[in-house]
């Protein structure tokens, strides 16, 4: 089977590992991860100190513009690593022709995609699949602890009050088909579980998430394996996405 190529929109910290994160903690370091599937041929980012990082960094060309970047490196998966309120402008451009043969896209979380946007949303009615990067979903420890204990009553979490934290625990609760309380804390993130039915309770620390490298390339992964074999998504945009959406 031929190598399916990337490009990933946006060379910042989750796309490309720009300032202080981890490699492995990044949609490139995923990619590179799993090489025998994908191969990342290049970026598209307008911001030229972030854009000379990337090239550096990961050893492939890097594009200003989206339409001239899609159709110089022809890729068949497709990152989007940027802020959410840029999102639609992506999606308009991706899927107002210079996104022809796209067969996935790995999008960042939140996906805010909003009804108003004809062509964005037109690509969840074209087939084309998203995997939006809840990594609680891809991460072993959370589907394991899933599995072997069950779904909790309520999901009780302390953590910062933005976008970036709380749509997370949105998703989990979702996910896990839980109650949600939301407790605005100043520090590291930690949330409780609460199972009526053994009248039990767990705690998990820094949000519970172990090994985000690994959470990633599974993410990654599994959206390849939905393009492959057709195995369902893990992650892909609600149907009342807009309604995940938290305005800061």
């Amino acid at each position: 089977m031929a190598k399916h190529r990337a490009v990933v929109i946006g060379a910042g910290r989750i796309g490309a590992g720009y300032q202080w994160a981890d490699l492995e903690y990044t949609h490139a370091g995923a990619y590179q991860a799993l090489r025998d599937r994908v191969e990342l041929v290049g970026f598209i980012e307008p911001n030229e100190e972030r854009a000379q990082s990337a090239k550096l960094r990961w050893h492939v060309p890097v594009y200003e513009n989206i339409p001239i970047g899609i159709g110089a490196l022809k890729p068949d998966v497709v990152s989007v690593c940027v802020q959410p309120e840029q999102q639609q402008r992506i999606f308009n451009q991706l899927f107002s022709g210079s996104g022809d043969g796209i067969e996935g896209v790995w999008c960042e979380k939140p996906f805010t995609v909003k009804d108003s946007c004809d062509r964005g949303i037109s690509c969840l009615t074209m087939g084309t699949p998203i995997q939006v990067n809840y990594l609680r979903r891809g991460d072993t420890f959370h589907r394991g602890f899933l599995d072997d204990i069950g779904r909790p009553r309520r999901l009780v979490v302390y953590g910062k009050d933005d976008i970036h934290t709380r749509c997370h625990f949105e998703d989990l609760a979702k996910w896990w088909q839980a109650s949600l309380d939301f407790r605005p804390f100043n520090g590291p993130c930690a949330y409780v579980l609460e199972y009526t039915a053994y009248d039990e309770t767990y705690f998990f620390d820094n949000g519970g998430l172990r090994r985000p490298g690994d959470a990633m390339k599974a993410m990654l992964g599994n959206l390849l394996d939905h393009i492959d074999n057709g195995t369902p998504l893990w992650s892909p945009p609600y149907d009342n996405e807009k309604e995940v959406h938290i305005e800061l």
